[in-house]
């Protein structure tokens, strides 16, 4: 089995290290060059474009950052519907919207190519290691495919959810980052406010783990915020972009936000102080600034 990844970023290269270590046939490609150069010393081999890879492989994988990217990587003038050779299925697991997805999902079953999405769980870590929750969509067949699920299983260690159609994975996946990135502007309003009262970072932390107030930040994040580590795993505009998609999908179903709504102008109120390319938790930073006596 020929397997592609198109898009070397953090994810997606992530994901390439994980298979080159498992043996996989591998072929790349990335806008940027150089990334493609890096991974061919690893072993894989580069393409061109992705009509160049699509032409080379059985399943094509592709991570990009925006939605106007997917839908250049599959359908542009060098895109993936360009190169599909008969039989190929291609995997997209980037966080977008939803209507770029079921309009390339139209734009590739009129050409006899198989779609179907795998939304992430988790971060780059990981990703590196195989243990990615995977959140699929799209025709079942496609999803019980012998090869798909190999590579799923290599991806995750197993952690699949097959969640039906298109629509409902990546409306879970837009979600539940949503319910994740407000999470975390509570916990660091909180840490802002209990500070307030002589109760330092690491007492906080530690006792709070033990109420209700407990979640996946605080064992993600705590080594960072203990060391007031800015540098990004996850920046303030990703999760600006990540949080436009999710009330972009809301309005098109007329399903109000309001926790998502308020979380979003936070990260841009901390973008436009000139966080955006630090991590989530440097949002503390600006509720220092506000909560100055």
């Amino acid at each position: 089995m020929r397997v592609g990844i198109v898009g070397l970023g953090r994810m997606g290269g992530a994901f390439t290290r994980n298979l080159l270590r498992r043996g996989y046939d591998l072929y790349v490609y990335d806008i940027v060059r150089s990334k493609v150069e890096n991974f061919e010393k690893l072993g894989a081999k580069g393409a061109s474009s992705p009509a160049d890879l699509a032409s080379k492989v059985d399943i094509v994988l592709t991570n990009v950052p925006k939605a106007e990217d997917v839908l250049d990587v599959y359908l542009g003038a060098n895109g993936i519907i360009h190169g599909a050779k008969p039989g190929l299925i291609a995997v997209e697991t980037s966080t977008t919207d939803i209507s770029s997805k079921l309009r390339v999902a139209g734009e590739l079953s009129s050409r006899g190519i198989k779609f179907i999405v795998a939304m992430l769980g988790l971060t780059v870590p990981q990703a590196e290691r195989g243990e990615t929750p995977l959140f699929v969509g799209g025709p079942e067949d496609v999803f019980r495919d012998p090869n798909v699920q190999r590579l799923f299983m290599d991806l995750s260690s197993g952690k699949i959810f097959y969640m039906g159609s298109i629509e409902a994975a990546v409306a879970f996946k837009l979600i539940t980052n949503s319910i994740g990135f407000a999470q975390l502007v509570a916990l660091l309003e909180g840490i802002e406010f209990i500070s307030k009262f002589g109760v330092d970072l690491e007492k906080f932390l530690s006792a709070a783990r033990e109420t209700a107030a407990y979640n996946y930040w605080f064992e993600a994040r705590r080594d960072k915020l203990m060391k007031e580590d800015y540098s990004a795993y996850f920046p303030i505009d990703f999760i600006i972009k990540d949080l436009m998609y999710t009330l972009e999908s809301a309005k098109d179903v007329t399903c109000p936000l309001p926790m998502t709504s308020l979380a979003v102008q936070l990260y841009i109120m901390a973008s436009s102080k000139g966080y955006g390319n630090e991590d989530g938790i440097a949002l503390r930073k600006l509720l220092k600034e506000l909560c100055k006596k």
